[in-house]
């Protein structure tokens, strides 16, 4: 019986939940401030004037939908609504008197998206202020011109922050909150911390762009903190500052520019694969029971990694450390390897006797030693031979295998170091491959995109020294269809007179699939480079240069290809005849225009002035392109005469063969054959 009442209980609650849902439909309602009736209704006709009345005439799960304007007004959301400009940075939202929030989240599942908000000395607390959970800031513009932060999170939890741009005021502040995620946003040039997370958990900061700020990432007693995939450049303080708090990953960042790339005194978790470049101390370490491994820190300009006396119980192992002013310091009790490896460290500046990569005596820092260090050993192996793939060669495919052949004077095995960089990406270290026999061939694997130009190089390490390798380059197979690259052609050769311009022609270049859309000339004087296609070069001595044109293609695929210039005294320079080049069919019929090019003759010292045809039967013709016909069939002899500025003459020949048109069948044998038809078809029903 009970049984019975509690499925007839739960039968009701389905169906008014049910029904509740059916009735409850979200709608959607419209604001435009530049709307000047007075039957405003919240329907795109009539939209309302005012966000907040749109807000106020909501429902939880309505959608309002801002056209673009200037709304001055501050809105408190006690609805979970989704808050939309049309166009997206189109609505300006800003309040021109005293207030603490411009926008006040009160309600649960709230999204803002797409909107500019304008924050200046009038905002004394925050543009944005979250007590809801679950809030999404998607899309926005927030500008603040006063002191205020830009949002402001008060023991929230489960909001994302993302794709946002911030500028000025004092960032992000999030208190006592937890699960709040922060991914894609751009936060300059905020007088305090990019984001401030106070007494709060779980939090995630993926993907972010920092510049500029005081601080980028601050975080005081939270735990559980995941900065992953973030660039954190040029703050005025400190890159990233964690005090207390734990369980803190600090992973894939781009860290450079700072005072100090990261502070942090947290306890327990991992700063991995992350790149320091260019601060002063790239990591400043306080806290204990961390794992920092395979970072690279370079170009530190105080020290790489700073171990502070209250450091304790830290292994560090498997990181770069190279062109730092000191590579590190320990004052702390800390393991500067895993039991298997150490670090690279690039004033080593010892030997690897046995081969295996890792030197024979320890790197010490402090009074702290790395027992397994890699880094320069003395001596310098040969240079590497056999190299895969070759020097520019093409179409390589996407995953390819780099090998070279290695050997040594003095040692039995060698370390070697595949380093790569994709043209305008940096560069990065593809792997190590230790253990390699003298005389083998280290392998390592790279995936690669499409249409990719690829610098690649090794360093080879034995027991004493290491040598690094020419940069070799490869390009992957492009985009299907294939790329073709360009033709480079300089013209030439040409001649000048010293102290005058001489005019080179770039202009028979041509892209086979494409457009060439960079030219670059190195005129062999060492007076630097043009970027034209047809440049003019004034030469200061007598002798003959070699001059070089580049092309680019729209596809990034380049050419060289080299011509020479001689220069002369002045007035011993002889005028240089034109270059006729005629472009006609084979074949051509009888009354039928037939084009006739000439457009690609050329003057190696000046200009084309007269284009002469002869059309080989009696008929003459004027002009880089014209068209003629022909009267009769035949084979004829067409002539180009071209003449320069200067009046010398050349003439160029070919043939064309002129033939009648062939008929169709006409009109009265069509009639013959039918008539022929209809006669055997009679006599056979006779």
């Amino acid at each position: 019986m009970r049984m019975r009442i509690a499925l007839m209980i739960t039968a009701g609650a389905i169906l008014f939940l049910v029904s509740t849902s059916m009735i409850s439909l979200d709608k959607d309602i419209y604001v435009d401030v530049n709307y000047r009736y007075p039957d405003s209704d919240g329907s795109v006709y009539k939209p309302y004037r005012s966000i907040q009345q749109a807000i106020d005439r909501a429902e939880d799960g309505d959608n309002i939908y801002i056209f673009s304007g200037y709304y001055n007004e501050t809105l408190i959301i006690d609805k979970s609504v989704r808050i939309q400009a049309i166009e997206p940075l189109g609505v300006n939202l800003s309040k021109n008197e005293p207030h603490l929030y411009t926008i006040k989240v009160l309600a649960d599942r709230v999204a803002i998206e797409g909107i500019r908000l304008i924050c200046g000395g009038y905002c004394y607390t925050s543009g944005i202020y979250i007590k809801g959970n679950t809030t999404t800031i998607q899309g926005n513009e927030i500008i603040i011109n006063g002191t205020s932060y830009a949002i402001y999170i008060d023991k929230s939890y489960g909001n994302t922050i993302g794709d946002n741009r911030i500028e000025g005021g004092k960032g992000i502040y999030i208190r006592e909150a937890k699960d709040n995620a922060f991914v894609g946003n751009e936060i300059r040039n905020a007088t305090g911390y990019g984001i401030e997370a106070i007494n709060s958990q779980n939090l995630i900061v993926y993907d972010n762009l920092f510049y500029g700020n005081r601080y980028g990432i601050y975080a005081y007693n939270t735990h559980g903190i995941n900065i992953t995939k973030n660039e954190i450049d040029d703050s005025k303080v400190c890159g990233v500052e964690i005090v207390g708090g734990g369980d803190a990953t600090i992973s894939d960042n781009e860290i450079s520019g700072n005072p100090t790339g990261i502070d942090i005194s947290s306890d327990g978790r991992e700063i991995r694969n992350n790149t320091f470049s260019g601060n002063s101390i790239g990591i400043y370490l306080k806290g204990r029971n961390m794992e920092i491994y395979d970072n690279l820190i370079e170009d530190s300009t105080a020290c790489g990694l700073s171990a502070d006396s209250s450091s304790l119980n830290n292994i560090i192992y498997g990181n770069i450390f190279r062109r730092n002013a000191v590579n590190a310091q320990d004052d702390g009790n800390n393991q500067w390897d895993n039991g298997v490896i150490g670090n690279y460290w690039d004033d080593y500046n010892d030997v690897d006797r046995d081969g295996d990569g890792i030197g024979d005596y320890p790197y010490r820092i402090g009074k702290s030693l790395d027992r397994y260090p890699t880094g320069k050993f003395l001596e310098p192996p040969d240079k590497p031979t056999l190299v895969s793939p070759k020097d520019g060669e093409d179409n390589v495919g996407l995953k390819p295998e780099l090998s070279v052949k290695v050997t040594d004077p003095d040692s039995d095995y060698l370390s070697v170091y595949f380093y790569y960089e994709i043209e305008g990406l940096g560069e990065k270290l593809a792997g190590v491959r230790h253990g390699i026999p003298n005389g083998g061939v280290a392998k390592i694997t790279l995936r690669l995109p499409y249409d990719a130009n690829v610098a690649w190089y090794v360093v080879v390490n034995d027991s004493k020294l290491e040598t690094t390798s020419d940069i070799w380059t490869f390009y992957t197979l492009p985009v299907p269809p294939a790329n073709k690259r360009p033709v480079a052609d300089p013209g030439g050769p040409y001649q000048g007179v010293v102290n005058e311009p001489v005019k080179f022609d770039g202009s028979g270049s041509y892209d086979p699939d494409g457009s060439i859309v960079f030219y670059r000339w190195n005129f062999g004087d060492g007076s630097g480079e043009i970027l034209e296609m047809s440049p003019t070069h004034i030469y200061g001595e007598v002798g003959t240069y070699t001059v070089t044109l580049t092309v680019i293609d729209n596809n990034g695929t380049s050419d060289t290809k080299t011509t020479t210039v001689t220069i002369e005294p002045a007035g011993q320079v002889e005028n240089q005849k034109p270059i006729p080049v005629i472009n006609i069919p084979d074949t051509g019929k009888v009354n039928k225009l037939i084009k006739f090019d000439g457009s690609q003759s050329h003057d190696p010292d000046g200009e084309i002035t007269n284009y002469t045809w002869e059309f080989g039967d009696g008929s003459v013709g004027y002009g880089a392109v014209v068209y003629h016909a022909y009267s009769k069939p035949g084979m004829y002899e067409v002539r180009l005469t071209v003449k320069d500025d200067d009046g010398a003459e050349r003439t160029a020949s070919t043939y064309i063969k002129i033939e009648k048109e062939k008929k169709s069948p006409g009109f009265e044998i069509l009639i013959t054959i039918l008539s022929i038809v209809i006669l055997i078809f009679i006599l056979r029903r006779r």
